[in-house]
């Protein structure tokens, strides 16, 4: 099984009819070596302007954390990472950028 990540909102159902399983832990589709590629291929080719979703995300998630004291930051790369109050990662241990 491989993780297929990114903007992979506007093709969730064609990745879904491939036999791919959403994780929402690891914020992407599970899905079988074999259609892997076809896979990476579908999110290479989707097209850019359905990332309003994520911005959408991005709004809830500030919403929700902000009211803790939490600050979400979004990287140039796209990844969002919430912040509480002592500088620490929300879901640490990730990235490592905390320690």
């Amino acid at each position: 099984m491989q993780l297929i990540t990114g903007n992979t909102y506007p093709v969730k159902d064609k990745i879904k009819a491939l036999g791919g399983r959403w994780n929402a832990p690891r914020q992407g589709w599970e899905v079988s070596d074999d259609n892997a590629a076809e896979c990476r291929k579908l999110v290479a080719e989707a097209p850019i302007s359905s990332r309003s979703n994520s911005t959408t995300r991005e709004k809830h998630l500030r919403s929700r954390y902000s009211r803790y004291g939490s600050n979400v930051t979004r990287f140039a790369g796209g990844a969002l990472i919430i912040r509480n109050q002592t500088g620490k990662c929300e879901d640490a241990p990730c990235c490592g950028c905390c320690s």
